[in-house]
Formats: structure tokens, sequence, C-alpha cells
């Protein structure tokens, strides 16, 4: 939540842009136009409060309209809930794109402002030199194949630790607890033994940084408005310029490396590489925190299926060595374990509020029908494709463990086009595979050693904080206390994983 003094200088800036560019904006060739209750300010306080889950709040309220248009007084968001019109802004990904996000997200969430590194980094259609959409595009062969098994390797080994020591634990925090065992895991893995997170005091500031992204995102006198995010923003980049400049790249993952070299080589100082990877743990822990806590909560919530998981797992996952070291296979996850790959996506179908985003570059007429005005933005939101029958038949709104498994070609693409979590084809997550793993592991770990039981006995779903600019998978507000045991199914037993070298993928459904 903003403060009065954030308000206040929202409330100027919003009224002036009002006066100057309000009036006559809505052309009737547009999609139907959807007011807020609060007059000229709805929309922008709906988004600060809600996050991205504001797109589908208001798609909800008007289920008969397939795209309705927000007014956010300096652009305007075409809300699209028809898998129609969604294969229609495939079709048209030329005039409907992701890459100026990129640029936006350089100014407004890393903080850059010189017009010169803007320039290079704005896509060649718009006008620049197209550094951003190139260092995204270098990343995409960093997380497959080898690269990907590599990081998987240091992930799982930096993971494990925790997982020991939960059953040691008094009453602990759930949700921190994923917090604190995806961020050491996910940043060390990705930036190697110098990992500048491994400081506290950074990591700290890095989640100053993301939970006040809705305030530093406006981008409007950040360092009084958004105090706290700025300087934790700040702080980052600090840590990352001293870990580039000591060479801690060199014992990185290839992830790190190419985007530093692709940086370097488009003509970006040090200084500014370090800003514009302040944002780039965004991508790797921002949704798996919470999607991690989810998984584990969906799971013992549900004993039956609990049960059921454990014995698929136990029966194809497992390998034991002579001297009893129970070893849990990644590959044999992936391959041999259908129920729980299918649970997991359909925690992920239930519980994400992703809103998949395009920049009209110029004026496009979407299925012959609606005006997409240049220069405004297109928001696909999961949650009402969730919802809807003809994408997912009448259990659409019912949770069901085996909805992806062993379906004919009909239905996988049903269920292909309504599946957003990862985004909407062609910009699809590349890290999707990454954190898939990272998971499955550790959720197939503790569900196999550990009974979890939350301080009070019952498994009720906490308040989720719905302001986040960043996350889709509804990060948790406040604590849930919990105690763990060990099973006595394993009493002794010593741990271990197994990565298959070259076969990190997942058979994911993606939109």
């Amino acid at each position: 939540m903003i403060d009065t003094t954030q308000l206040l200088i929202l409330g100027a800036v919003v009224a002036l842009g009002y006066f100057m560019f309000n009036g006559s904006r809505h052309d009737p060739r547009e999609p139907p136009f959807v007011t807020s209750g609060i007059p000229i300010l709805g929309h922008m306080f709906g988004m600060l409060w809600h996050g991205v889950g504001h797109w589908g709040n208001q798609a909800k309220k008007h289920p008969e309209q397939p795209i309705i248009s927000l007014d956010m007084l300096f652009t305007k968001f075409y809300v699209i809930t028809s898998p129609d019109l969604m294969q229609a802004v495939q079709r048209n990904s030329k005039t409907l794109s992701f890459e100026p996000l990129l640029l936006f997200s350089a100014k407004n969430i890393s903080g850059i402002s010189n017009p010169k590194t803007l320039d290079l980094l704005k896509e060649t259609d718009a006008g620049g030199q197209g550094l951003g959409p190139k260092i995204m595009h270098a990343m995409t062969p960093t997380l497959v194949g080898k690269p990907l098994d590599l990081m998987n390797i240091h992930m799982i080994r930096l993971i494990q630790p925790f997982i020991e020591k939960l059953g040691d634990s008094s009453t602990f925090d759930l949700y921190e607890w994923c917090k604190d065992a995806t961020t050491a895991a996910s940043t060390e893995a990705t930036y190697g033994p110098m990992n500048p997170y491994k400081d506290k005091a950074v990591q700290d500031a890095w989640w100053d940084f993301e939970t006040g992204l809705g305030a530093l995102i406006a981008n409007t006198l950040p360092w009084l408005t958004a105090r706290k995010p700025w300087k934790g923003r700040q702080k980052v980049a600090d840590a990352i310029l001293k870990y580039s400049q000591e060479g801690g790249q060199k014992e990185g993952s290839k992830l790190t490396a190419v985007r530093l070299q692709f940086a370097m080589e488009g003509g970006l100082t040090l200084e500014e590489y370090s800003q514009l990877e302040v944002g780039m743990l965004i991508a790797f822990v921002s949704n798996t925190v919470p999607a991690m806590f989810w998984c584990l909560f969906d799971l013992y919530y549900r004993p039956e299926l609990l049960d059921e998981l454990r014995k698929e797992i136990e029966a194809n996952a497992i390998s034991v060595t002579v001297d009893g070291m129970h070893s849990i296979d990644l590959t044999a996850i992936r391959e041999h374990c259908p129920l729980l790959l299918s649970t997991f996506q359909e925690i992920l179908r239930t519980r994400s509020n992703s809103s998949p985003t395009r920049v009209v570059t110029k004026d496009t007429l979407l299925a012959d029908k609606y005006l997409l005005k240049a220069g405004n933005t297109v928001s696909m939101p999961s949650i009402p494709m969730a919802q809807r029958k003809e994408v997912w038949g009448d259990t659409s709104k019912a949770f069901d463990e085996r909805r992806f498994m062993n379906s004919g070609e009909k239905d996988y693409s049903r269920r292909a086009g309504g599946f957003l979590t990862f985004g909407l084809s062609p910009t699809i997550c590349p890290g999707r595979h990454f954190a898939s793993s990272e998971i499955l592991l550790l959720v197939a770990m503790v569900i196999l050693r550990y009974d979890i039981v939350p301080v009070g006995g019952v498994w009720k779903e906490p308040t989720k904080d719905t302001t986040s600019m960043v996350s889709i998978m509804g990060p948790v507000k406040g604590k849930f206390p919990v105690n763990a045991s060990p099973r006595k199914e394993y009493a002794g037993v010593k741990w271990g994983f197994h990565v298959e070298e070259g076969k990190g993928q997942f058979p994911l459904i993606i939109g």
C-alpha cells in the first residue's frame, strides 16, 4: 500500500494528465469502455491495490464481453478473456509485441535514464539498436540442455541443506522457509561461489525493491515517493557491480556470462549492466517462492492425494545404493511421475494470476472487429480463462489433479490455449524448466521425508498479498507457522538427488 505522500503526488500527476489528455479519446471501434467506481483515478488505484490481478477483476465483472477497454489516463489497457481473441493476438505478433516492455522495464524497474543507453536497448522496429531483445533472446539457450542441467546440479546441492534441517526445526514460518531456500539456491546456481546475494543485507535490500515495485514502477520522483525500494535497488546494483568487477561471473552460470557478454558488446557500461541485473532475480524467485509454498500447501491440504503422490515417487523416482543411500531422480520425476507433474500444473492453473501483456505498436484491427490503437497495452488475465467451460470443460472451476494426464490431441489443444502461467506464445518464460525442477525436487523430497502440520492443526488458506506487480502466484501476507516431523518410514536414511545430463526440460503445457 502506498503512503499519503505518494497518493498526493500520484493524484496531482494523473489529475493533470486527465485534464490535458482526456476527452474524446475513445474511438467507437475500440473494445467497450469500462469505468471504475472511483472517477478518473479508479483503474490507477486498482492497479496499485490489486497489482496484476486488477485486470482479471475487471474482466470478471463483465463476463459477457470477450474484450474491454480500461482508461489509465495516459494509456489504455485492452483486457482479453476470449480464447479466439488470444489466438488473434498471436497472429498479430508483429504489431502486438512484448519487446517494448523490455524498454519499460529498463526505465521503470531498473532505473536506467541515460537517453543514449535507452536508445541502445530500444527495439529496432521503434528506431533503437535492439539490445534489450538481443539479451533476452541470448538467454534462452542457456536455460535448456547442458547449461540448465549444470544449474540444476548446483541448485540441488544448495537446497538440500534446507531440507535436511527441516525436521530439526521448532515452529517455523513455512513461507519464509520457501523464500530462504529458493533465494539461496537460485542465486548461487546463477551467480556461482561469489554470489552477491550471499550477503543477507543484499537479500533484504532486494526484497525491499521487489515488494515496493508498485510505487517504484510509476517512476515519479522515486527517491521521494518510493524511497525504500529505490534505496534497495541501488544497494543490490552496487553489490552486482562489485561482483562483476571482481570476475564473479567467471565461476557463475552460462546464463550470467551471456547476459554480461551481450551487455558489454552492445555498448552498456558495467554500472548499467548491474542496474539491469537487479531485475533479473524477479524471474527466479518472485513466482518460484509462492509457487513452492502453494504446492506444499495444496498437497498437505489433500491427504489422500498426498499419500498417492508419495507412493508414485517411491515406486518410480527413488534409487537405493548398496550402502542404503536413497536418491530422488529428477529425470524419473519428469518421465515416470505423471500424477505429480499433472498436479503441479493444476496447482499453477488454479493459483496463477498471470496476465500476458503486449504493446500495440501499430493500429490493429483484431479479429476484423476490434480496433486496438497504437501506444496502448493488451492484457490477457489467466483467472477468467481458467474458469471458462469452453476451455476446460464442466470441471473448469474444480481442482482436478489428473487434468493434465493421458489426454488426446483434441483435449491437449484445448488445454494449451488457456494455460497462461508461463506466458503466451511466442513469448514464453525461458526459465520455466529451471523453476519447475527446483519446485518439484524440493516438493518430492519434503513430502516423502516429512509430515507437516500448521500450528492449530488446520490447513487454512492464508491471506495473499494482492499488491504485487510482478508475482503472479499469490505471495503470502504475514506468517504461516508450521511444525515438521520426520516420517518414521525413513528414519535414519541418508538422502541425495540425481540429475541426468541433457534431460532437464519438462513437458509443460504452454499457452
